[in-house]
Protein backbone atom coordinates (compact mmCIF):
# COMPACT_ATOMS: atom_id res chain seq x y z
CA UNK A 1 0.00 0.00 0.00
CA UNK A 2 3.04 2.24 0.72
CA UNK A 3 4.07 2.09 -2.84
CA UNK A 4 0.44 2.91 -4.38
CA UNK A 5 0.69 6.11 -2.30
CA UNK A 6 4.22 7.34 -3.29
CA UNK A 7 3.78 6.51 -6.59
CA UNK A 8 0.97 8.99 -7.24
CA UNK A 9 2.54 11.52 -5.63
CA UNK A 10 3.69 14.57 -7.23
CA UNK A 11 6.41 17.51 -6.53
CA UNK A 12 4.36 19.94 -7.28
CA UNK A 13 1.68 18.88 -4.53
CA UNK A 14 4.53 19.37 -1.77
CA UNK A 15 4.93 23.00 -2.49
CA UNK A 16 0.87 23.25 -1.97
CA UNK A 17 0.99 21.91 1.25
CA UNK A 18 0.13 24.82 4.31
CA UNK A 19 3.31 24.39 6.45
CA UNK A 20 2.01 27.14 8.99
CA UNK A 21 4.79 29.44 7.99
CA UNK A 22 3.26 32.52 6.61
CA UNK A 23 1.32 34.27 10.16
CA UNK A 24 -2.18 35.71 9.57
CA UNK A 25 -3.53 38.97 10.27
CA UNK A 26 -6.51 38.54 12.42
CA UNK A 27 -6.76 34.88 13.07
CA UNK A 28 -3.89 34.83 15.45
CA UNK A 29 -5.17 34.08 19.33
CA UNK A 30 -2.66 34.67 21.80
CA UNK A 31 -2.30 32.09 24.45
CA UNK A 32 -1.36 32.89 28.48
CA UNK A 33 -0.24 30.32 30.58
CA UNK A 34 -3.22 29.59 33.44
CA UNK A 35 -1.70 29.56 36.97
CA UNK A 36 -3.48 29.20 40.32
CA UNK A 37 -2.39 32.79 41.52
CA UNK A 38 -5.83 34.48 40.51
CA UNK A 39 -8.05 31.74 42.42
CA UNK A 40 -5.58 32.07 45.11
CA UNK A 41 -5.98 36.54 45.08
CA UNK A 42 -9.80 35.47 44.89
CA UNK A 43 -10.01 33.29 48.23
CA UNK A 44 -7.82 36.09 49.97
CA UNK A 45 -10.26 38.91 49.10
CA UNK A 46 -13.22 36.71 49.55
CA UNK A 47 -11.70 35.86 53.02
CA UNK A 48 -11.27 39.89 53.36
CA UNK A 49 -14.84 40.38 52.46
CA UNK A 50 -16.55 38.19 54.85
CA UNK A 51 -13.77 39.64 57.73
CA UNK A 52 -15.51 43.29 56.78
CA UNK A 53 -18.92 42.30 56.82
CA UNK A 54 -18.02 40.32 60.39
CA UNK A 55 -16.44 43.89 61.19
CA UNK A 56 -19.70 45.71 60.32
CA UNK A 57 -21.84 43.56 61.68
CA UNK A 58 -19.75 44.14 65.29
CA UNK A 59 -20.20 47.58 64.79
CA UNK A 60 -24.45 47.42 64.71
CA UNK A 61 -24.40 45.35 67.26
CA UNK A 62 -22.54 47.81 69.35
CA UNK A 63 -24.90 50.19 68.01
CA UNK A 64 -28.46 48.05 68.98
CA UNK A 65 -26.91 48.03 72.05
CA UNK A 66 -27.54 51.20 74.65
CA UNK A 67 -25.09 49.77 77.18
CA UNK A 68 -22.29 48.72 74.55
CA UNK A 69 -22.58 52.22 73.46
CA UNK A 70 -22.05 53.85 76.81
CA UNK A 71 -19.14 51.29 77.49
CA UNK A 72 -16.91 52.44 74.77
CA UNK A 73 -17.95 56.23 75.31
CA UNK A 74 -16.58 55.80 79.07
CA UNK A 75 -13.56 53.80 77.24
CA UNK A 76 -12.63 56.27 74.78
CA UNK A 77 -12.89 59.06 77.21
CA UNK A 78 -10.71 56.88 79.48
CA UNK A 79 -8.24 56.68 76.72
CA UNK A 80 -7.98 60.27 75.71
CA UNK A 81 -7.44 61.06 79.53
CA UNK A 82 -4.65 58.71 79.92
CA UNK A 83 -3.29 60.06 76.80
CA UNK A 84 -3.62 63.68 78.14
CA UNK A 85 -5.76 64.69 74.78
CA UNK A 86 -8.21 67.34 75.71
CA UNK A 87 -10.87 68.51 73.93
CA UNK A 88 -11.15 72.70 73.68
CA UNK A 89 -14.69 72.59 73.45
CA UNK A 90 -17.07 73.14 76.42
CA UNK A 91 -17.39 69.46 76.86
CA UNK A 92 -14.72 68.13 78.28
CA UNK A 93 -16.55 64.58 77.57
CA UNK A 94 -17.21 62.80 74.58
CA UNK A 95 -20.44 61.98 74.24
CA UNK A 96 -22.31 59.45 73.27
CA UNK A 97 -23.93 60.82 70.17
CA UNK A 98 -20.37 61.24 68.69
CA UNK A 99 -19.42 57.87 69.75
CA UNK A 100 -22.67 56.77 67.08
CA UNK A 101 -21.55 58.83 64.94
CA UNK A 102 -18.45 57.56 64.55
CA UNK A 103 -19.90 53.45 64.75
CA UNK A 104 -22.44 54.13 61.86
CA UNK A 105 -19.85 55.57 59.49
CA UNK A 106 -17.42 52.63 60.36
CA UNK A 107 -19.84 50.43 60.18
CA UNK A 108 -21.22 51.71 56.40
CA UNK A 109 -17.29 52.33 55.31
CA UNK A 110 -16.86 48.10 56.51
CA UNK A 111 -20.02 47.32 54.74
CA UNK A 112 -18.71 49.10 51.44
CA UNK A 113 -15.36 47.79 51.71
CA UNK A 114 -17.06 43.78 51.91
CA UNK A 115 -19.46 44.87 48.88
CA UNK A 116 -16.35 45.56 46.81
CA UNK A 117 -13.91 42.96 47.76
CA UNK A 118 -16.56 40.70 46.90
CA UNK A 119 -17.20 41.98 43.47
CA UNK A 120 -13.40 42.27 43.10
CA UNK A 121 -13.19 38.40 43.85
CA UNK A 122 -15.39 37.98 41.98
CA UNK A 123 -14.64 39.16 38.90
CA UNK A 124 -10.74 38.15 39.97
CA UNK A 125 -12.12 34.52 39.71
CA UNK A 126 -13.45 34.75 36.70
CA UNK A 127 -10.54 36.93 35.37
CA UNK A 128 -12.58 39.62 33.93
CA UNK A 129 -12.57 43.51 34.33
CA UNK A 130 -8.38 44.34 36.02
CA UNK A 131 -9.36 47.68 37.33
CA UNK A 132 -11.81 46.72 39.03
CA UNK A 133 -9.91 43.58 40.81
CA UNK A 134 -7.64 46.21 41.65
CA UNK A 135 -10.64 48.57 43.36
CA UNK A 136 -11.43 45.79 45.18
CA UNK A 137 -7.97 44.62 46.52
CA UNK A 138 -7.78 48.25 47.54
CA UNK A 139 -10.76 48.24 49.47
CA UNK A 140 -10.19 45.03 51.38
CA UNK A 141 -6.80 47.11 52.25
CA UNK A 142 -8.48 50.22 53.45
CA UNK A 143 -11.24 48.50 54.85
CA UNK A 144 -10.10 47.66 59.18
CA UNK A 145 -11.23 44.68 59.65
CA UNK A 146 -10.69 42.66 62.61
CA UNK A 147 -6.72 42.78 63.75
CA UNK A 148 -6.26 43.94 60.47
CA UNK A 149 -6.43 40.71 58.86
CA UNK A 150 -8.21 42.16 55.72
CA UNK A 151 -5.40 44.75 54.74
CA UNK A 152 -3.01 41.68 54.73
CA UNK A 153 -5.49 39.50 52.89
CA UNK A 154 -6.00 42.60 50.50
CA UNK A 155 -2.33 43.24 50.26
CA UNK A 156 -2.00 39.46 48.94
CA UNK A 157 -4.57 39.74 46.89
CA UNK A 158 -3.04 42.70 45.11
CA UNK A 159 0.69 40.99 44.68
CA UNK A 160 -1.03 38.29 43.13
CA UNK A 161 -2.86 40.18 40.85
CA UNK A 162 -0.08 41.89 39.77
CA UNK A 163 1.74 38.44 38.94
CA UNK A 164 -1.50 37.41 37.18
CA UNK A 165 -2.02 40.02 34.69
CA UNK A 166 -1.38 38.47 31.55
CA UNK A 167 -3.83 35.97 32.40
CA UNK A 168 -6.02 39.00 32.20
CA UNK A 169 -4.71 39.50 28.76
CA UNK A 170 -2.45 42.72 29.48
CA UNK A 171 1.00 42.58 28.35
CA UNK A 172 3.81 43.76 30.13
CA UNK A 173 4.86 47.14 27.34
CA UNK A 174 8.31 48.09 27.31
CA UNK A 175 9.26 50.58 29.70
CA UNK A 176 12.90 51.08 29.14
CA UNK A 177 13.76 54.43 28.55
Amino acid sequence: MMDEDSEGWEETQYESLDWGDEEEDDSSISLYPATSKPSQAAIALLLAGFILLGTATTMNGILSDEERVQGVTVKYNEVMTDMGIEIEEEEEEIDESFVRQILKFGMIWELVCAILAFVGGALLMMRQNYNMVLIGCAAAILGLGGLLLSTLLGAIALYLTFQSKPEFGISDQDESW
